[in-house]
């Protein structure tokens, strides 16, 4: 089935929420001399609550509840007490050796070069991105605007720029398609990729595609994952945008073009160095050999394994594989960073092409963290206190992996938990419908009119439809759990064949109506039909269970201290 807007909205909040909660569990960890001290609210182990770390997390649990909170003391206990918990769990870490094994060693050095990356990006890249008001205008235009798009990947700038002169001599899209992709719906489509948005897709892809006029080809663009040549094939944009509008969503535009072209001017700042860098081609060849059949290795769950570094001869790595403005990248260099390379990058290079684009990004990573690091803004306390921060996070996740893994439900207990808690256990009520998606709230009111005074559903969203992949389906999404709807569930919750619901405002660029093509109403699971909901949720408890006994075993173990009575103190300033 096409992809439709309603499933958009719900997988764009859902992914809100989880930035939300990644957010809140990275932020405002500190350690510090474990004992005592005026300005914390906590004492574990090494570990310290700060006033300003409580004060923090306090404004983040403000800003989540739509800066509408009920201060009440027990809330304030409830927000002191998590962070007692998070330290706890890293003092669990500690103490279990987690920060200095194998794993949790390779770890931190994956953070340490993220954050320098980052803080790269931010001190040598962000500093030259300047946004006029010309750019605003024209990202807020394209927020009243989508697109529908097809596309050719590629995983190499060779194999793209190929594709590319094909598809310029009049290949036709379809037979590309047909040829290159593994998907079927690719395949079939022509690399359709439906309509879309600002913010829908990679920076790269969007920022060539909003500048396509509908039908023709753009050279190949760096993506995230490799390279696209895009051919855009349908363009709607929202007749009438107010001056309104525009300022009541400027703020929102300007951050997001801030962080787009940042973006953009790091990959071209990637592709000027990589291009600049003078290879040793023998070199990089010779290196392939050697580790051919071997990058796949993971250095975790292999470390009793010779990895590929062992294979390179002592006396190769001074030997220089690539210059570049006066940086030298030596075979020793890129064996440490391909090896602190994320494993997922390095087990599908199975050719000298693969590998050559590994090459490419070990040297710009290596290039990049030197200049941080040689820069006038390098904070060497900084990225200490950032990478430590991450890696904290990292041993709390590490806790609930382990435990997850030590879960063994025996089937007596699920069958105990079917037979106790049936009613839990249910086929949820499930509907069918036909949505038509519009741009405004004036053309929605408009259709749902039409449809009231007798015209059919199907000849409204022929009229008043925008979405072209939905007309070919009769606008049918399929039966979706009622739940699975977010805010208008409860609108739904009563809905029969036949019924129109709507309009519903689900994006801010988009008013859905439904019609209702047919209902499953809730009815219970069999025991194997519950099984997966049945083995999550007593592996949850027994995370959560053992993971309360670990914080408070660990509390008392380091005698932690908690001063409730000083929540008082903190000026909430919000």
């Amino acid at each position: 089935m096409p992809r439709s807007f309603l499933r958009k909205t719900v997988a764009l909040l859902l992914t809100v929420m989880v930035v939300f909660a990644s957010v809140f569990a990275l932020s405002f960890c500190s350690r510090e001399a474990p004992q005592e001290t005026a300005g914390s609210l906590a004492e574990i182990g090494s570990y310290q609550v700060s006033d300003e770390e409580f004060l923090g997390a306090f404004k983040h649990v403000f800003e989540r509840s739509g800066r509408a909170l009920n201060v009440t003391p027990t809330l304030l206990r409830e927000i002191l007490d998590q962070r007692v918990s998070f330290y706890a769990v890293v003092q669990y870490g500690v103490d279990n050796n987690w920060h200095e094994d194998h794993e949790g060693t390779y770890q931190k050095n994956l953070i340490y070069r993220q954050v320098m990356m980052d803080e790269f990006k931010r001190e040598h890249i962000a500093r030259e991105v300047s946004v006029e008001e010309r750019d605003l205008q024209d990202l807020f235009l394209r927020y009243n605007t989508h697109l529908r798009a097809s596309h050719l990947y590629a995983p190499d700038r060779e194999t793209a720029d190929s594709l590319y002169q094909l598809a310029s001599a009049g290949v036709p899209f379809e037979q590309l398609a047909a040829d290159i992709f593994e998907s079927q719906s690719l395949r079939e489509s022509g690399g359709d990729l439906g309509y879309f948005t600002v913010d829908d897709m990679d920076v790269g892809f969007e920022s060539a595609a909003f500048s396509l006029p509908v039908g023709e080809i753009s050279e190949p663009v760096r993506t995230s994952r490799g390279f696209s040549i895009i051919k855009v094939t349908d363009r709607i944009t929202t007749p009438i945008i107010t001056e309104y509008q525009y300022a009541q969503n400027r703020q929102q535009i300007r951050d997001l073009a801030v962080r787009q072209k940042t973006e953009l001017r790091r990959r071209d700042h990637m592709d000027e160095v990589i291009d600049g860098f003078r290879f040793n081609q023998e070199l990089v060849d010779a290196l392939w050999e050697q580790v051919d059949g071997h990058l796949h290795l993971d250095p975790v769950a292999d470390v009793e394994m010779e990895d590929f570094r062992a294979r390179i001869p002592a006396d190769w790595h001074d030997r220089v594989l690539g210059s570049y403005n006066g940086f030298d990248l030596t075979v020793g260099t890129f064996l440490q960073e391909a090896y602190f390379t994320p494993l997922q990058n390095r087990e599908n290079i199975r050719n000298d092409r693969n590998f050559r684009n590994l090459v490419d990004g070990v040297a710009y990573r290596a290039y990049a963290m030197t200049a941080y690091r040689n820069g006038p803004h390098y904070d060497e306390t900084g990225i200490a206190m950032s990478v430590e921060n991450t890696f904290q996070n990292y041993l709390n996740r590490r806790l609930n992996q382990a435990l997850k893994e030590q879960a063994e439900i025996p089937e007596s207990a699920k069958r105990l938990e079917f037979e106790t808690n049936r009613s839990s256990y249910i086929h949820p009520r499930e509907v069918n419908m036909a949505e038509l998606a519009v741009q405004d709230m004036e053309t929605a009111e408009e259709a749902y009119q039409a449809i009231q005074n007798g015209m059919s559903f199907h000849d409204a969203l022929m009229k008043y439809g925008f979405d072209e992949e939905a007309k070919l389906v009769g606008g049918e999404i399929g039966y979706t759990p009622v739940t699975h709807f977010g805010t208008i569930s409860p609108s739904l919750s009563d809905i029969q064949p036949g019924d129109i619901a709507g309009p519903f405002e689900m994006r801010s660029d988009v008013i859905f109506l439904f019609k209702c093509l047919g209902v499953r109403e809730p009815h219970p699971m069999t025991f194997e039909e519950a099984q997966p909901l049945i083995a999550g949720h007593l592996t949850e408890e027994f995370v959560m269970e053992e993971r309360r006994r670990i914080i408070q075993e660990t509390l008392d173990r380091h005698d932690a201290r908690i001063h409730y009575e000083r929540i008082g103190d903190i000026e909430l300033q919000l």
